[in-house]
């Protein structure tokens, strides 16, 4: 027996358990009394029958759909795909007019290819009528077939996402596209690297800045006057955003490497931003961006070029973190040339001076080290991360447009709640046969204490020594 008869039976054996019941009711209430313990018993047993059938007919549907996808080769009806030119190597076209798919395709050549499927599919699917799973089954049936599942089960309705429904699963398959490129746009950033202390979004934190002072006092003399210092925190949530603008044919003929321009294009822009303002002495902007970390920080200047003047250095970096007691969990941000110029150091005996560190982070005289691309250069950066808020992490917005009207700058001057004539030439996506993609992540943070981030801000160890 195959699958989709033990379906058949299933679902025949249930509807005869569920007349039963109602049988048993109808009965009851012809006769206008309860059930006797004869029937009260059969009904809770038919009942407890049908919810495990219920279990087992969703566990063979779950299997049936994972079974049109396995197998080392399949036939997609042609009319799934729109473009058989883009069929890869490992696609071949049999007599009857239809395409093989065979087997061999990896599941995910690069992280963040399973996300970027899926906003291609449904792009294309809005381009040419089509329906997404129709897409993704086509270009991607045998590499990623948890996708075209996800898109099928969006078509089709009567899912549900409780417990035993046959769209249960599929929730959590969905999860793991956007957490997919989040964790991609994680690798990225030194923002996500770093374990910060996570808040809700639209609060207002209240804390103490400093400690008043004691006094000894002598007998019958005043008492000084103690002052406190107070501070208040407040999140909401804030927007980074990027805007890429790809044409039709990109997407239509897309492979790996022009899946890989889209991501990059998207996670690229975004990372840049988020670490270049986190990482700066930049000025929060209301209702728009933060204010970096470096803000109102006075630098340090570096105290040599050598290994005792990197050690020198980080007894600076310490001395603000060990006056407020409170240097312990601190993290070393750099950027990578830096880090690979500290372990470049080498001592009188050619020994390497620092082993712990390498250009992808590691250690610095014990404290963790976070390394980024977006880092200013010469700067040492010593911090707290557990003393800088985030707001918790909502995910990654997408829209899609294929008739939106784009100004291409990087400095548009479009504004819906102040509307004004652009300056820049609006280029319209349906007449360039483009699609514009955006994606947006609401974040912000903020520091819990002042003094929790210090830096140098002109090292450069390992440098010629010009005065020599």
């Amino acid at each position: 027996m195959n699958i989709q008869e033990q379906i058949r039976d299933l679902e025949a054996t249930r509807a005869a358990k569920a007349a039963r019941m109602e049988a048993i009711m109808v009965k009851t209430m012809e006769e206008a009394r309860t059930t006797d313990e004869a029937e009260a018993e059969e009904f809770d047993t038919l009942e407890s029958e049908i919810k495990t059938i219920d279990l087992d007919l969703a566990r063979l549907k779950r299997v049936e759909a994972l079974n049109v996808q396995k197998g080392t080769a399949r036939v997609v009806d042609q009319a799934a795909g729109t473009n058989a030119a883009a069929a890869s190597a490992s696609r071949s076209r049999t007599g009857d007019g239809h395409i093989v798919i065979k087997s061999g395709e990896q599941e995910d050549k690069f992280q963040g290819q399973s996300f970027t499927r899926l906003v291609i599919a449904k792009t294309l699917a809005q381009l040419e009528g089509l329906s997404a799973s129709a897409i993704a089954q086509h270009r991607w049936g045998k590499s990623n077939p948890s996708l075209a599942a996800i898109l099928k089960a969006n078509e089709v309705a009567g899912g549900g996402s409780g417990s035993g429904e046959w769209g249960a699963e599929l929730v959590q398959i969905d999860g793991r596209f956007r957490g997919d490129f989040i964790s991609y746009l994680a690798g990225m950033t030194v923002f996500d690297k770093l374990a910060l202390r996570e808040v809700p979004e639209n609060v207002t934190i209240s804390g103490q800045e400093g400690i008043g002072t004691g006094y000894w006092v002598g007998q019958s003399k005043a008492i000084p006057a103690t002052a406190q210092d107070f501070m208040a925190v407040t999140l909401t949530s804030l927007d980074v955003a990027a805007l890429a603008v790809i044409s039709l044919k990109l997407m239509r003929e897309s492979s790996p490497s022009a899946e890989m321009l889209v991501r990059d294009a998207l996670v690229e822009a975004c990372s840049q931003r988020i670490d270049t303002t986190f990482l700066s002495d930049v000025a929060a902007v209301s209702g728009v961006s933060p204010a970096g970390l470096l803000r109102a920080v006075s630098a340090f200047s570096s105290d040599g070029i050598d290994g005792d003047g990197v050690r020198a250095d980080i007894k600076q970096l310490y001395a603000p973190f060990i006056s407020a007691k409170n240097a312990s969990g601190l993290t070393f941000v750099m950027n990578p040339a830096l880090a690979k110029s500290i372990q470049l150091l080498r001592n009188a005996l050619g020994q390497a001076e620092f082993t712990g560190i390498s250009q992808n982070g590691g250690t610095l005289e014990g404290d963790p080290v976070v390394t980024g691309d977006n880092v200013n250069a010469n700067h040492l950066i010593l911090l707290k991360p557990t003393d800088i808020y985030k707001i918790g992490d909502r995910g990654i917005q997408v829209s899609m447009s294929r008739d939106a009207t784009i100004e291409m700058n990087s400095v548009p001057a479009g504004a819906s709640d102040t509307p004004a004539a652009s300056a820049n030439t609006p280029v319209s996506m349906f007449q360039t046969e483009s699609v514009a993609i955006k994606i947006v992540r609401p974040l912000n943070y903020a520091k819990r204490r002042s003094h929790v981030t210090q830096y140098i801000d002109d090292a450069n160890y390992g440098a010629a020594d010009t005065a020599a």
